[in-house]
């Protein structure tokens, strides 16, 4: 089977999106299939890289620029694959794979969550009408992470059918957790208060008495100046001796960073499958999170303690993660990444899935 996963940001993005797509696509060569990224030219691709890479001529501006050499990449393909959401390139793109008779799979990352889709929704309102609807009608498949988010597309509307595959995890390749010689809690990722839940995460550490506070580090980008907000409310609350903030962290310094952690906290609001968290239970890192699919999906397994996301809640919760039986957890985290989150065990449902559709 050839795919193509048109992706622009291939080669330019740092993130977890821009890191999954080229895992995604290492996994399905080594389960036999070939793959190709078509990413908006002007870098040059990777030598040492199994995968093919196509650079492909963009027009336009901004939120405007679409692909204008697509079509040729399409020769061949078996499936085109579009990541994201409320996106003109995709719009585009999924136009230009109708035209040429290639089934598009949609990939979009929890972009039609119901809190994103209200987000701004005096744009979006109208953007799905005049464009969106369309590309998640006509798509020949939906991937989603995992079933729960399966709802908040047919409350869109959509009827087809889903491929349903988690992100995976690579195995450590190098030190494992230590047990917590750091002794802080660890958060990573990007500083979106609202939707990684970061207000609700302090007023958790604000209600726990002096003695029991634990110390938090927060790692991560900044997104729309967010991370001045909750550098604020560090200081509104009180606890500048017991958080501290820093940039985002990448390779060996976050490798040690991870280890050394006595525990690992993701309480987002909303998500579906944080990159963060799975590399953090791939180490044996005891952690806490909220029920977003891939919370639950964990939990229900034993493999990370679960709590709702409500500073009472994630108050207990953060005690849990520094008692006596969070080793354990932490053990059955990384069990569940080695034997089901592998990213050879992904590609190889996602595949199964995409070929009885074809």
């Amino acid at each position: 089977m050839r795919i193509v996963r048109y992706y622009p940001r291939g080669l330019v993005g740092d993130g977890g999106m821009t890191n999954s797509v080229k895992k995604w696509s290492a996994a399905m060569i080594r389960a036999g299939d070939e793959v190709v990224i078509a990413y908006d030219q002007g870098v040059e691709p990777p030598a040492d890289t199994p995968i093919e890479w196509i650079p492909i001529p963009h027009s336009g501006r901004t939120r405007w620029k679409v692909p204008v050499g697509l079509k040729n990449v399409l020769n061949g393909a078996d499936l085109l694959v579009l990541h994201s959401g409320w996106t003109f390139q995709n719009i585009r793109a999924g136009m230009v794979a109708r035209k040429a008779g290639v089934r598009y799979v949609l990939e979009p990352r929890g972009a039609y969550d119901p809190h994103i889709v209200r987000r701004k929704r005096w744009l979006k309102r109208p953007w799905w009408v005049l464009f969106e609807r369309r590309l998640v009608q006509g798509a020949h498949a939906i991937h989603v992470f995992f079933d729960e988010e399966r709802d908040h597309l047919e409350a869109l509307g959509r009827r087809g059918p889903f491929i349903i595959a988690s992100n995976g995890v690579e195995a450590p390749a190098g030190e494992v957790w230590d047990g917590g010689s750091g002794g802080y809690f660890l958060w990573l990722g990007r500083f979106d208060p609202e939707h990684k839940g970061l207000d609700t995460l302090l007023r958790a550490v604000r209600k726990l008495p002096r003695r029991e506070r634990p110390d938090l580090r927060l790692h991560g980008p900044d997104w729309h100046g967010r991370k001045a907000d909750v550098g604020r409310m560090i200081d509104e609350l009180g606890l500048g001796e017991h958080v501290t903030m820093g940039p985002a962290v990448y390779g060996a310094d976050k490798q040690r960073l991870l280890v050394q952690a006595a525990g690992f906290v993701y309480p987002s609001r909303w998500d579906a499958c944080p990159n963060s968290v799975l590399e953090a239970i791939s180490l044996g890192i005891p952690t806490l999170v909220t029920p977003y699919p891939l919370g639950c999906h964990l939990a229900v397994r034993g493999g990370a303690f679960l709590v709702e996301g409500e500073p009472e809640s994630l108050a207990a919760g953060l005690r849990s993660l520094g008692s006596p039986k969070a080793a354990a957890v932490g053990a059955r985290g990384a069990q569940i990444a080695r034997t089901e989150l592998s990213w050879d065990q992904v590609a190889r449902t996602w595949l199964s899935q995409a070929r009885s559709l074809l």
